[in-house]
């Protein structure tokens, strides 16, 4: 009897201990518990609200092969463009919150935001996961419209002021921050309020980075807004000219090129791009989609692909915390513009 009752209780711990395992484990894998632990079983997708062939999707695309590897289920890139970036943002709030669906956002998002043009609250829907880049937004010139006329900033400006309205600037989002660092740059150039800006220069809103590039290498558009990374191989060719870096510095895949500070011009805009969740998502999708955002950011292959494209210029990477304070502090910048040009009173 006195054996078979140390057996008895050591089968009753035994079957204690697996039952704490399992519920543990359940707890970690779905319910978002402080272990931070996830548990992936299927596609992950991510929603790009700008089209493909620009900054943003570009940031996209490497991370893909490097996140499906590391989190060991497939990963998708979906564009919904249009609306600048509204339609995209829209859309990935219609999706369930249960750690399959992110999407990327800039501070182009946060213009939408302030001028009620979202049909829902931006901050109390959406919370970041991770900043991934901050870009440098350089002014452009087609060389195609140019030749002739000027060949750089300061002769642009020049050009536009006895040249109203003939010259046209595209961009991808004409009401966000592509339009910002753009009328604030030329704004101070030519010696005008923000809103004048528009008596001088015309403003052209593309769907797509590639559309955007093709009426420049046209000659059908006359300037453009970009970030550095977007337009190097037409950089390249000559059928872009960088005119201006809207920056504190150079950046260092055009360092000939001058920066804003360099003339006086207090306009430092860059399109920061970050991935973001619906704020019901589980928190351990949140963190367990983080850590692996950091851990292919720090890959080779990553850190190449960010060299390359001037991203190493600024601060790129950033955690859910500092991304939050990022947009409060901008949410006030860019309330101050919209004041400014009379958006908002």
């Amino acid at each position: 009897m006195k054996k078979i009752g140390q057996v008895t209780i050591v089968a009753v711990l035994l079957i204690t201990l697996s039952a704490a395992v399992v519920f543990a484990g359940g707890q970690s894998a779905g319910s978002g518990a402080g272990s931070g632990e996830w548990k992936w079983e299927r596609k992950i997708t991510l929603v790009c609200p700008w089209g493909v062939g620009g900054g943003a999707d570009g940031t996209l695309r490497p991370l893909q092969p490097l996140l499906q590897e590391i989190l060991g289920v497939p990963v998708e890139i979906v564009n919904v463009e249009g609306a600048g970036g509204a339609n995209g943002i829209v859309f990935a709030q219609k999706q369930p919150a249960d750690g399959y669906t992110y999407v990327l956002a800039t501070q182009s998002i946060i213009l939408l935001d302030l001028q009620k043009i979202l049909p829902f609250d931006y901050q109390k829907e959406l919370q970041p996961v991770a900043k991934l880049v901050h870009s440098t937004n350089l002014l452009t010139s087609s060389k195609k419209f140019q030749t002739g006329k000027y060949n750089n900033f300061q002769e642009m400006v020049a050009y536009a002021k006895a040249h109203p309205q003939e010259l046209s600037c595209g961009m991808l989002t004409a009401t966000g921050q592509d339009s910002v660092s753009m009328k604030q740059t030329l704004a101070a150039a030519l010696g005008v309020s923000v809103p004048d800006v528009d008596k001088y220069i015309k403003t052209v809103s593309y769907g797509g980075g590639a559309e955007l590039s093709a009426a420049m290498v046209g000659g059908h558009l006359s300037l453009g807004v970009s970030g550095s990374e977007e337009i190097q191989g037409l950089i390249q060719s000559g059928d872009i000219v960088p005119l201006i870096a809207m920056s504190e510095n150079r950046v260092s895949s055009v360092p000939n090129v001058p920066c804003t500070k360099e003339l006086g011009i207090n306009s430092f805009v860059g399109s920061w791009r970050a991935l973001y969740a619906r704020t019901a998502t589980p928190q351990a999708a949140v963190d367990s989609l983080a850590v692996a955002l950091k851990k292919a950011w720090d890959s080779p292959s990553y850190q190449e692909f960010m060299k390359n494209n001037a991203y190493l210029d600024r601060t790129g990477y950033a955690t859910r915390e500092e991304t939050q304070a990022l947009a409060a502090s901008e949410y006030k910048i860019f309330t101050s513009y919209l004041k400014d040009i009379g958006i908002l009173k």
